[in-house]
Order: C-alpha cells, then structure tokens, then sequence
C-alpha cells in the first residue's frame, strides 16, 4: 500500500514508499540497539576498576555485539542505496534472518545472565541498566520476526512500534515526507570546561535517561521533556544553557521545536544540538540551515557529545558576556548622554551626535533674561552651607522647569544668578514675551519655597553669538552686548519685578502695561532707559 498523500502533493508513487519504509524501518531498528550501545558505554564507565574486571569484560562483549548490530543494519539499509532504489530485498531478508541473530543472543543473554546475578548480590540499579540492555534486544529480535512474517513480495513488514494501516510508522512518514520534500527542493549550489544547565528532549524513556546520564556524568545539570510541548513549556519557565533535542517524536517533531525556538526573540539564542537515529544528510543539513548548533546520529561517541557540548557551551558564554558588554555599553551611553543634557541643552545635543561637533553661530533675534537673589549674600553668611545649597537647589530646579515650559534654554547658573535665552535654539514667536512670563513665574517660585526669596529679572533683546566652550569642562555659552546689556538690566531692576530695556519693552508694548524707571547709568553700558513691567492688557 502507498503511503498517505502529504497535504497538498501529488500522490506518492511505489518506488517513494518503499523508500521511506526502508528508511523508517532503518530509523526504528537503530534507536534500541543505539540504547544497548550506550548503557553499556555507560556501566562500563561506572564500574571500571580491577575489581570488576569479570564484569567489565562481559559489558565490552555486549558494546561489541551492540555495535555488530548497528554496523549490519547500517550496511544493510545504506541511505544511498534506499535513495536509488538499489536495495536487494530479498537479500536484506535473508541478513535480517541470520546475520542480525547472533550479535542479538549475545546482546540479550549477556545481560539477562548479568542482570540475574546483580540481582542476586542486591545491586538494583545495575540489574535495573542491564534489564534494559536485555529489553532493547529483544525489541530488535521482536521487530525482525514482525519483518520476516509480515514481508509482502520481499519487502519488510511493519516495525513494531507505531505502525499504521499501510504498514509505515506514521510518525517517522510525517518527519521523512518533510525530509525529503526539502531534499528535493535543494540544489547542489546551495549548501577550560563549562558546565550548563542542559535540557535533554527525547519521547523515548531509555535514550531520555541514557543522554541524561550521559550529560550528567559531563558535570551539567540536567532537565528532561517527554515531548516538544513540554519542552517550550519548560523553556519559557526556566533558564537553560544548551538543548539535546530528538527529531522523531510525536505531536511535535524536533524540526517544529526547533523551528518554534528560532522564531522566539527569549529562545533563539539557546545552543541546539539534535540528536537523532535518523541519520541522513538531509536531516542534518536542514537542521544546521534551520538555526540548530549541530547534529548528532546515534549513536553518539561520548567524547564527541561531550566535546561539542563543552564547545557550544563555551560559545553561549562568550554571547552571553558580549550581551552583557553590550549591555554596559549601552548603560554607559544613557549615562552619557543623560550628561550631555545636562551640559547642553538639547538642540546641541541632537547636533553634537549627528555631527560629532558643534559649530558656532550667530543668532539675530534672541531675548536674554538674567535673575538674581535679593540679599543672597547676607543669607549665606548666616546659615550652614548644606542649608543655603539645598535651599538654592530647590529654586534652581524649579527655574529649569519654568524655562523648559516657556521653550527657552538654561544657560548657565552663576552662584545665585540663573540665565536663560528665548528665540535661541528653538523657534519662538515673540521670546521677550516668553522671558516675561517666565519671570514672573520665577518670581512667584522664589516667594513660594522656603526661604522665601525675592528675585530681580532682567530682560534685553537682540543679536548674539553662541557656540560650545571649555576643553575640560564644556559649556554651550552666548556672547555678545545683547547678554552684557541683560545682565545691566538685572543688577538695575526692581526686586519682585521683570524690568527691561526700552528696546526689549517695545516688543511686548501692545500687550502689556509698564511702567519707566527712567534712565540708569549702566556700567560699560552708558544711559540706559529701563521699564517695570506691571501688567498685561
């Protein structure tokens, strides 16, 4: 009988299920003698010493009939053979029949024999292993008898295990067809120890706990899943190192674990080693091209598994360090810059990153505003100087805000005196309006906090020049008589009040009231004629 149609292909021919039959077939009779292979590798290490040696050399005679058996089905079922259909039928029958017997009796009756005795002398979990040993030979000797007596016209019956109405293992169909289809579509052209925490997946109970053991006994912890499903579940809950993955299992395959994984920003980058008795070149190819770290046949040399482990873990070390870097590296630069705007205010941040300078420039139509303390001199001298710094801070940051708000730019902070520029850096409209209103909510700040402070504000417009200061101390600065004349205008005014030049006063004429102070006699100014600011229309 044919095997089932895949979802959307044309009908599968008889030469195709013959194929993935044998290639089933070749699959199922590898994993237990896999297993016989690798408890034996495993008590053999165990129990080695003088003391055993009876034992041992009994265990080597079971690794050699293991890996007897695992070298006929390899002859027997070469992929390249099924692959062109070359494969004598009636001559793997007639193999099946003889050849495979007696490493199997050799298998089964070793460990049987040993098994019995370990019984005998109350060691339990030796008996436990070789009855395993056992088991899996007789599952080989139980499928080959379902081949002999289920064989139509010289081609093998089904594999026990799975087996559906057309004689295939349904599960390994499911896995060979994506196989092959992806075979098919492929050209030639396209082609110190670490210890981890491991996760072994694999739906088999005796490979499961032979490649736990077999981590285990590496120095990693292990956790084992049945299935895919529980191993995503396991995945998404717990922080692993590294992944033995099985393809063939059901539910879900490896392929779609493995898929799920690279496709999860949280997993991807988990190494994934996939282990499987299912050992054609497709399989491995597509598993590397998917994101898989590397491909393992069964049976595995240890000191392979254990050496690309070692490998892989060391690599997920390096990343791991290189995310931290990375990490730290990206901590530093939010440092950084969060220090460049407190420097500079954010137009010549923006500049200075894209530019990696800063040029200096002239702007024509700027208002500066100057603010000072009154009596701040003789406040200091009668408090401590935590007081008079903590006092002063909070009218600072309050001052930062106002001027954020109004869209102007801090410029610097001179002891007690704030200065700021509107029409700078940003677009504005009128900015001796914003230095106005910004004023006077400084001036309402200064009596609000403790202690109480009156402010003078002082106002000038005009041209000026700006550009970045300092070599080991930087500072964004304005030059220029438009900031000499604010300052004047400041030191001039009236406490508890915003005073202009007539200059700057003539900008906000129309909407406001104000008050002449008259003329002043300015140092390195000359006359100048000041307003009071009073009030708006």
């Amino acid at each position: 009988m044919d095997t089932p149609t895949p979802q959307g292909g044309p009908p599968p021919g008889p030469d195709r299920s013959s194929r993935v039959y044998l290639t089933t077939l070749r699959h199922d009779l590898r994993a237990p003698i896999s297993a016989i292979i690798g408890y034996a590798e495993l008590l053999a290490e165990d129990l080695d010493g003088p003391e055993n040696r009876e034992l041992l050399a009994d265990l080597d005679k079971i690794r050699s009939a293991g890996r007897a058996l695992l070298a006929l089905v390899d002859d027997l079922f070469e992929p390249g053979k099924i692959a062109r259909g070359e494969l004598d039928l009636d001559r793997v029958g007639s193999r099946l029949r003889h050849d495979l017997r007696t490493p199997l009796n050799h298998v089964i009756g070793y460990s049987e024999m040993l098994a019995e005795e370990a019984e005998e002398e109350g060691q339990g979990d030796l008996a436990t292993d070789l009855f395993r040993i056992r088991d899996s030979g007789q599952h080989v000797l139980r499928m080959i008898e379902a081949v002999l007596t289920a064989a139509p016209a010289g081609v093998a019956g089904p594999a026990e295990g799975g087996a559906g109405d057309d004689g295939l293992s349904e599960l390994a169909v499911e896995v060979l067809t994506d196989l092959e289809a992806f075979g098919e579509a492929r050209t030639p052209a396209e082609g110190g120890e670490i210890r981890g925490r491991v996760l072994v997946v694999d739906d088999n109970e005796l490979n499961r706990d032979m490649l736990a053991r077999r981590v285990r006994s590496l120095g990693h912890e292990v956790a084992v899943a049945t299935d895919g499903a529980q191993a995503l579940e396991i995945l998404a809950d717990e922080d692993f190192d590294a992944v033995l993955l099985d393809i063939i299992m059901p539910g879900m395959n490896g392929y779609e674990v493995l898929s799920r994984l690279k496709a999860d920003p949280a997993l991807r980058s988990i190494p994934v080693i996939m282990i499987t008795a299912l050992d054609e070149v497709e399989s491995a190819v597509r598993c590397i091209e998917m994101g898989a770290d590397d491909y393992l046949p069964k049976p595995f040399d240890p000191t392979i598994l254990g050496a690309r482990l070692g490998a892989l873990l060391e690599k997920k070390r390096l990343r791991d360090r290189e995310v931290l870097y990375l990490h730290r590296i990206e901590e530093e630069q939010r440092k950084s810059d969060e220090l460049l705007h407190v420097i500079f205010p954010a137009e010549i941040v923006r500049e200075l990153r894209a530019t990696s300078t800063v040029l200096p420039r002239r702007y024509d139509r700027v208002a500066v505003m100057f603010t000072d303390i009154v009596g701040f001199t003789r406040y200091s001298e009668d408090r401590e100087p935590e007081e008079v710094i903590f006092s002063l801070q909070q009218l600072v940051q309050a001052q930062e805000q106002l001027t954020e708000r109004f869209g102007m730019e801090k410029i610097k902070t001179i002891g007690d005196s704030f200065m700021a520029a509107a029409g700078l850096l940003r677009p504005c409209e009128n900015p001796v309006l914003s230095c106005v209103r910004c004023g006077l909510e400084m001036i309402r700040a200064a009596r609000d906090l403790p202690p109480r402070w009156e402010l003078r504000v002082g106002v000038h417009a005009g041209p000026l020049v700006g550009g970045v200061l300092g070599r080991s101390q930087y500072l964004f600065d304005v030059v220029g008589d438009t900031v000499n004349t604010a300052a004047r205008v400041e030191t001039h005014g009236v406490p508890g009040s915003v005073t202009l030049t007539e200059g700057a006063w003539s900008q906000i004429a129309d909407l406001s009231h104000g008050e002449s102070l008259g003329w002043v006699e300015a140092k390195g100014k000359g006359r100048l004629e000041l307003i009071r600011f009073a009030s708006f229309r």
